[in-house]
């Protein structure tokens, strides 16, 4: 189907495939996606579990490792071609330009290392600040946050569910990306907890313009927070609008069948049929 494209993009992904390569044949996780994201645009990714949201987010940041191959497309960030980018090259775009907040993101913070070394390996790797510098640029991040500066030496395990989330956020500005990829960033979060994090994501992208793609399966939350959605389903790309035509005017079924999932306070009894199972 015709894709909504943004006039002044950041990053385009044309016509993106990502194919598992296994014994039992190959499965295509990702079949000829296309889509861009604005300069300063929070741009959604909705779906199902399974439908290919992550793999376009590690697509993007090349993070596959075999069985998982793209073998098609392009993806132009910035003017350049991600895929033709040699691994030292993609290696400093990561983290500088592209930072990604992975999927149980607050589980991914080393448990050994206390938060100020978290912040300056990233620091040190990419800007060649010293561990002071570092500790200057963390205590400001930390502010970012609201989480307290003096608290840079604590361990990952001093702090709650949603701090965490924070930090990994906070850790992901530490050098100012273009784009920040955000898998699931809420996931087992409490729902007033999930509310303070997407209003202090958007409160900093405000502030600092960088662009967001955001991942989830939750195509209500992602309605309150995103410019443009893109409605994906069996690796495919359904239906893009903006957020107001996809909760207000859906036009594929599948966008209205998820809608109709959402429970309704005003019925008793509803009965929700979304055809056909999704692939192995």
């Amino acid at each position: 189907m015709e894709q909504a494209y943004h006039t002044d993009p950041l990053i385009t992904v044309r016509e993106l495939e990502v194919t598992y390569i296994t014994n039992d044949g190959d499965f295509q996780a990702v079949k000829r996606v296309s889509f861009d994201i604005g300069k300063g645009e929070i741009f959604g990714l909705a779906g199902e579990s399974g439908c290919g949201k992550s793999t376009i987010a590690f697509a993007i940041n090349r993070l596959h490792k075999p069985p998982a191959m793209i073998t098609h497309g392009q993806i132009t960030f910035d003017g350049r071609d991600l895929l033709t980018l040699s691994e030292p090259q993609m290696a400093a775009v990561r983290w500088k330009d592209i930072a990604m907040v992975f999927q149980s993101a607050m589980n991914s913070l080393n448990p050994v290392l206390p938060l100020h070394e978290q912040f300056a390996d990233v620091m040190r790797h990419h800007l060649g600040y010293s561990n002071v510098q570092a500790r200057a640029r963390a205590e400001k991040l930390m502010d970012l946050v609201n989480i307290p500066r003096e608290r840079l030496n604590e361990y990952p395990h001093q702090f709650s569910g949603g701090m965490r989330q924070r930090l990994v956020i906070a850790i992901a500005l530490s050098l100012n990306p273009k784009l920040i990829i955000m898998d699931e960033p809420t996931t087992a979060l409490d729902v007033v907890v999930q509310r303070e994090i997407l209003q202090q994501i958007f409160q900093l992208q405000k502030e600092f313009g960088f662009s967001v793609l955001f991942i989830t399966h939750d195509l209500a939350l992602m309605s309150q927070l995103c410019d443009r959605i893109a409605v994906m389903r069996h690796g495919e790309i359904v239906e893009v609008n903006i957020a107001r035509q996809i909760r207000n005017a859906p036009q594929h079924p599948y966008t209205r069948q998820l809608w109709d999932s959402f429970p309704n306070i005003h019925q008793s009894t509803r009965q929700i049929t979304i055809s056909e199972e999704i692939p192995a």
